[in-house]
């Protein structure tokens, strides 16, 4: 056979069963170069995080649970307290809520001069104006669920399938005359969304779209109906002008024109989400870098993120757990900044930070199994066409001198051999070949390497080869 070019992943698509394909980018993503570059295509490590800010007086076991930029200047939910933050990381606690410690927050601002930032938990519903937090105790609000905010008017879901709307821009002002009922089918009403300016009132099984006709006694009224519901009500979330969301057949869609929903999750992520038994445990994030919009979904077993320009999935994962530890990601001035789950912890999230806020960034790319089915094959060599001499020059010696991970596998990916390492050049030895000899013999039914990085250098996979031998079967 002598020396073959390898299939790289472009994303993340294992099969049912591991021996029918272990494909997978972990901490990294499928980017283009374009046609005049060496190849179309790199794959790139995943943004980094670096400490932006600590939230103080964040009980242990609680995290950030939603945020919002207004008029430049962050607001934090974290544990059951709301936060301002500056853009140089300065803090001010506004002030503590009696809502749940673990239900979803939802956080909206409206078009005032001093624009009103409501807040709603389980039930209660509070808003900020000019830094003072206050709950709603106009007796006419009804109990609210979830919230949005379009055209003027803050609209809350509630039980028995009602949504409500309040006052043109006035959080605490509500009528109790001022709901409708999402009764084009008789699924329970589970999120309302706001989308140019328009409400989308997502039920078990369906999707109702309301738009505001400017009528006297209730401004909204139902344009049309899709047949396809809401499973998890924390997955809906705003992606490239459009929304995302774990549909009730438990696929991902992503909305399209008119009232057409796209199927954009792989078998493997559906089958991940089949998995899950509470549907109250996924969140959604989102946010765009470097030309890239993101979609990430998070359950306490793993994460799964979307690239709405390259269309494919990865996966991110912090340094020992499943999942990610990020509930959000908001643009702020010129930065993103990415809440923690789990701590009153605020990152500065970006390419420029190679790991996890001191924790590694280990990225993974797990190519396509290698075989011939049905004759074995021997690996003579494997060349690595990756970014070079990337040393940092100072710093810890894994950085000064950094190398890359190499592992295989003869069972479709389930366990791995032990680690070999290979160099990838201290810093300006950009001719520093990536390779290893004496690979053995892989089994009939192939073999599954995974590269890993896990140095705080630039990281960047172009192309793989290998030296192979076809032998008896």
């Amino acid at each position: 056979m002598g020396i073959v070019p390898l299939a790289l992943p472009s994303g993340s698509s294992q099969a049912r069963f591991n021996q029918g394909g272990a494909a997978q980018l972990i901490n990294c993503y499928l980017s283009p170069i374009g046609e005049e570059g060496k190849v179309k295509n790199a794959i790139y490590s995943s943004d980094g995080l670096q400490g932006f800010a600590l939230l103080q007086g964040v009980a242990a076991g609680q995290g950030c649970r939603a945020g919002i930029v207004v008029d430049g200047v962050l607001y934090v939910v974290a544990g059951v307290s709301l936060y301002k933050v500056t853009t140089t990381g300065v803090q001010t606690l506004i002030g503590s809520m009696n809502i749940s410690k673990t239900a979803p927050v939802f956080m909206e601002r409206n078009r005032r001069a001093v624009p009103d930032i409501a807040i709603v938990c389980d039930g209660l519903m509070f808003y900020c104006r000019g830094d003072v937090l206050a709950q709603v105790t106009d007796p006419d609000l009804f109990a609210p669920i979830t919230l949005a905010f379009s055209d003027g008017y803050f609209g809350i879901t509630t039980a028995q399938n009602k949504w409500q709307i309040g006052a043109i821009d006035d959080a605490s002002a509500w009528d109790g005359l001022d709901f409708a009922t999402a009764d084009g089918d008789p699924d329970a009403l589970i999120r309302i969304a706001a989308l140019q300016a328009q409400f989308y009132l997502f039920g078990e099984k369906t999707i109702e779209v309301w738009q505001d006709s400017g009528g006297a006694d209730f401004p909204y009224a139902r344009s049309f109906v899709m047949p396809i519901g809401l499973l998890a009500s924390n997955s809906v979330a705003t992606v490239a002008e459009t929304f995302a969301w774990v549909a009730h057949d438990r696929t991902v869609r992503l909305l399209g024109s008119g009232d057409s929903a796209q199927v954009i999750s792989t078998p493997k992520v559906e089958s991940d989400i089949h998995e899950v038994e509470d549907p109250s445990t996924i969140r959604a994030a989102s946010w765009s870098s470097r030309g890239h919009t993101f979609y990430a979904l998070t359950c306490p077993q793993w994460t799964h993120v979307y690239d709405t320009r390259m269309q494919r999935w990865h996966e991110r994962q912090t340094y020992g757990r499943e999942n990610w530890r990020i509930a959000f990601v908001v643009p702020f001035g010129t930065k993103l900044i990415a809440g923690d789950a789990d701590t009153g912890a605020l990152f500065e999230m970006g390419p420029q930070f190679k790991d996890d806020a001191g924790d590694p960034l280990v990225s993974s790319v797990i190519p396509p199994t290698v075989h011939a089915f049905p004759q074995r094959v021997t690996h003579n060599a494997l060349y690595l066409d990756v970014q070079r001499g990337v040393g940092t020059g100072q710093g810890d010696p894994q950085d000064v001198d950094p190398e890359i991970m190499l592992e295989w596998s003869h069972d479709g990916g389930q366990t791995f051999s032990t680690q070999r390492m290979i160099k990838l050049g201290q810093q300006g030895r950009n001719l520093t070949r990536i390779r290893t000899h004496r690979l053995g013999q892989a089994p009939e039914n192939g073999r599954v390497y995974r590269f890993s990085w896990s140095a705080k250098v630039d990281r960047a996979l172009y192309a793989a080869s290998a030296d192979l031998e076809m032998d008896a079967a």
